[in-house]
């Protein structure tokens, strides 16, 4: 009985130790290019666990595996899977959802801390997604999670907590077992802080010299130490030990310092103008800069500069901008005072009235006579009368033609005809002349320019005249005719330019001149011309009517031809002499009105009126046909008509002769 017992008790045992290997299973893992969702249907059947697959969950997998492992390993592998994929397992009850990583740490992970995660995960950690808190006992949370980050992939998350010097991380847990083993190195009593820079533009050498200088004899706040760093190459790294005190503002200080350096292609920028003109801009600004540049400029304190960097600007004509080079902390206050100059600038229509009258009148009344006989008798005659050359016509011109006696009233008395020379003429006894003549000129001239404030403007109506300066017939005993000449404008100039100051006040710099020619030919020693012209400046209100000058001129002539003696005598005198009396008055008077055209309206009221006048003059030149050749009238076109609007066809109708903007009501004095 007692070897039954024994003989059962070894069965017993040997049952007990074959029991779990026969429950436990190895699984083959051999997957090549196989649907992840397949492989994860191949987990779930192995394992026993329920999925839930998110329709994001695509990929292949390819797994080599020569020997059979057990299921927590193979399960461990189909965590590892998901991680290379970029999916997580995340445990929601009884059924594991499998979705992108990155949403993972969003999901409701297990949270556990540095105990919890040490005693489940005896062996070691795999690569489920889990949630842990490590709380530091003496270096700073938030520098270390500088130094921690790169350890963590970007699906990951690392966050800090300041005030319990705590990090929390979510990864993978065999990850989060490594930065713990990191933090452990690092959070040591001496709470020294480490940071390791991968500088793009500045040079590690140089870097680590700057902060030894800076930092080198620095005291921690509360703690004794220095900054300390040094470069490493290859690699242009440089790695910084500090106390945490120091250590975010040294980080602060590399940061600021490893900057790419400016060139000139940097600080170049253009800057497109709409109003100014850019030559004149860049000569402004160049200026100001110049002056100033030398010892401070004038009224500029010594050692305060305008711009903090070499500023150049250079125009571009073609395109109307500017070329600038300048530092980023000057664009600001360049572009400020560039946005003052290129403002839209005003404009002024100049009219000008210049009426010139002149009245010029004659009378010419005297008596010739004479006594004559025939030249070609031989015995004795008496000969003897007057004459009065005045005017240009005596008594011997109207013998050759007593038909054409010239302008004016001629009455004389014949007495047949007398011989001379082999000729025969009218004997003229007494002739009779009376003349009285009046001419009046009235010239009207109105021009009209239009310019920009502070711009000069001219307007010239008239002829280029040729003026003989010299002549020459031989030159070096060689017959070489030749003449010199040279050409001037004579008609109507107007110069003017405006500068328009506060209170619509224009300050005109003004220039008017007439000239015209008035007679003389090459032969008689050249042409003459007369002569009219002002120049000043003036100040006028906008829209206000001014004079600029004026002439008044009276020329009186009285010439009196006469016998002596006998001419003298009162009523008896008259038939011996001529009287020419004569009389010029000459009045010329400008004006002047300046409109200030602020506005697109003002400029369009202007140039409608201004239209509507020379259509009225054109309409109005109307010359009478015949039945052949009737009249043609060609209307002026439409396609530079002002008065009619874009895509219609007939003009406007204002009421006709609208006043000028701005310009005095004509009910007004």
């Amino acid at each position: 009985m007692k070897r039954f017992f024994l003989n059962l008790m070894a069965v017993l045992v040997l049952l007990a130790m074959i029991a779990p290997q026969a429950m436990a299973r190895d699984v083959t893992l051999n997957f090549k290019d196989a649907d992840i969702r397949a492989f994860i249907e191949f987990v779930a059947g192995f394992s026993g666990r329920n999925f839930l697959i998110d329709n994001r969950v695509k990929g292949k997998v390819t797994i080599i595996s020569p020997t059979p492992v057990s299921e927590d390993a193979a399960y461990a592998i189909f965590l590892s899977v998901l991680e290379i994929n970029g999916f997580a397992a995340v445990q929601s009850g009884s059924v594991i959802k499998i979705i992108p990583r990155a949403e993972g740490k969003q999901k409701p992970l297990p949270v556990v801390s540095e105990a919890d995660a040490k005693a489940r995960y005896k062996t070691k950690a795999g690569d489920e997604l889990v949630t842990e808190v490590i709380r530091m006992k003496y270096a700073d949370a938030s520098q270390l999670m500088a130094i921690l980050r790169p350890l963590v992939p970007p699906n990951s998350s690392i966050s800090v907590y300041g005030r319990g010097n705590m990090l929390l991380i979510t990864d993978s847990a065999a990850n989060i077992r490594r930065v713990r083993q990191v933090v452990k190195l690092l959070d040591r009593n001496e709470a020294m802080g480490v940071k390791i820079f991968t500088l793009k533009h500045a040079s590690a050498e140089k870097m680590a010299q700057a902060l030894s200088r800076l930092y080198g004899g620095a005291p921690a706040q509360g703690a004794g130490g220095s900054v300390k760093a040094m470069a490493y190459q290859p690699g242009n790294m440089l790695i910084v030990v500090a106390v945490p005190q120091l250590l975010s503002e040294v980080i602060r200080m590399v940061e600021k310092l490893d900057i790419m350096p400016q060139h000139d292609s940097g600080r170049l920028y253009v800057r497109y103008l709409k109003n100014a003109d850019a030559e004149d801009v860049a000569k402004v600004i160049n200026s100001l800069i110049s002056g100033q540049s030398q010892t401070g400029g004038k009224g500029v304190a010594p050692g305060k500069a305008l711009f903090t960097g070499d500023v150049k600007l250079v125009a571009d004509p073609a395109t109307n901008a500017l070329l600038i080079t300048a530092n980023a902390g000057d664009r600001a206050g360049l572009n400020a005072l560039i946005d003052k100059l290129d403002i839209r600038r005003l404009q002024v229509l100049v009219e000008a009235l210049i009426i010139e009258i002149s009245a010029k009148g004659a009378q010419q009344f005297g008596m010739e006579f004479r006594g004559l006989s025939s030249l070609d008798n031989s015995g004795r005659g008496v000969i003897g009368g007057t004459t009065f050359s005045q005017g240009g016509v005596s008594i011997n011109t109207v013998t050759s033609d007593p038909l054409n006696p010239g302008s004016g009233l001629a009455v004389g008395v014949v007495d047949g005809t007398i011989s001379f020379g082999g000729n025969t003429f009218v004997n003229l006894a007494a002739l009779l002349r009376a003349l009285e003549t009046k001419t009046d000129t009235n010239v009207l001239s109105t021009p009209n320019i239009l310019t920009m404030d502070n711009e000069e403007a001219e307007i010239l109506v008239g002829q280029n005249v040729p003026f003989i300066t010299g002549s020459s017939s031989t030159q070096g005993g060689i017959t070489n005719p030749f003449q010199t000449i040279q050409r001037q404008d004579v008609g109507l100039t107007l110069r003017v330019t405006p500068q328009i100051s506060e209170g619509d006040t224009i300050r005109l710099k003004i220039y008017q001149e007439i000239s015209s020619v008035t007679g003389g030919t090459a032969a008689e020693g050249g042409i003459i011309t007369s002569k009219r012209s002002i120049k000043t400046t003036v100040l006028a209100g906008d829209g206000n009517i001014i004079v600029l000058g004026g002439l008044m001129r009276d020329d009186t002539s009285k010439s009196v031809q006469r016998v002596p003696c006998i001419g003298a005598i009162p009523i008896i005198g008259e038939p011996f002499k001529f009287t020419d009396n004569s009389r010029t008055k000459t009045n010329l008077m400008v004006f002047l009105r300046p409109h200030i055209i602020r506005s697109r309206k003002d400029m369009k009221a202007i140039t409608e009126q201004k239209y509507r006048e020379v259509q009225s003059v054109y309409d109005n030149q109307t010359y009478e046909g015949t039945i052949l050749f009737p009249q043609e009238k060609i209307p002026l076109p439409d396609d530079l008509n002002p008065l009619i609007k874009p895509g219609t066809s007939s003009p406007n109708t204002p009421p006709p002769n609208a006043p000028l903007p701005n310009a005095p009501s004509p009910n007004k004095p």
